[in-house]
């Protein structure tokens, strides 16, 4: 249901548009304990430096009946914001073993204006509640890294992606 309602909501088929940069779209999906789901969609631009943008997010959320639905959204943006971290940016500097940054500025997160849009629905259910633990993190950055695929062609074996991974 997850995959299903996520390729609806994202219009999976269409293409992203372009404005130069090699574009691409990606879905991944997840399982959390056994007993909640997540599907993921993102899009992304890559430049001819290699240098990655994802442009869009979209996560459908499975977890049982939702008590706080406000609660549950925010943990599922957080989590794509996080996945989005693990894909893009977290490397922590380090010199000689030791690492160097001392506060979060000094510490590669995304910042407020590289997260993108994002959409999240949360799946009607009866079922008792699930957990909505960090279900999201399980589907996103696998939806970014599809996309980076899907624009050029090289799949990811490590995280952060550099751009010197995907320069023209």
């Amino acid at each position: 249901a997850v995959l299903t309602r996520g390729g609806e909501i994202a219009d999976w088929g269409r293409e992203p548009s372009s404005d130069g940069r090699r574009m691409g779209r990606g879905i991944s999906c997840g399982i959390y304990k056994a007993t909640s789901y997540a599907a993921g969609v993102a899009d992304v631009a890559v430049d001819d430096r290699g240098r990655v943008q994802v442009t869009r997010l979209w996560c459908v959320h499975d977890c049982g009946l939702v008590i706080n639905r406000d609660q549950v959204r925010a943990q599922c943006e957080g989590n794509l914001v996080w996945g989005l971290g693990m894909v893009l940016t977290d490397e922590l500097p380090s010199d000689g073993g030791h690492v160097v940054a001392r506060t979060f500025a000094d510490a590669p997160i995304p910042r407020l204006a590289e997260v993108p849009p994002i959409t999240v629905e949360l799946i009607e259910s009866d079922r008792a509640p699930q957990g909505a633990g960090e279900t999201a993190i399980v589907a996103g950055p696998g939806a970014i890294a599809n996309a980076i695929r899907a624009a050029t062609g090289h799949r990811l074996h490590r995280f952060p992606v550099r751009p010197g991974d995907l320069a023209a």
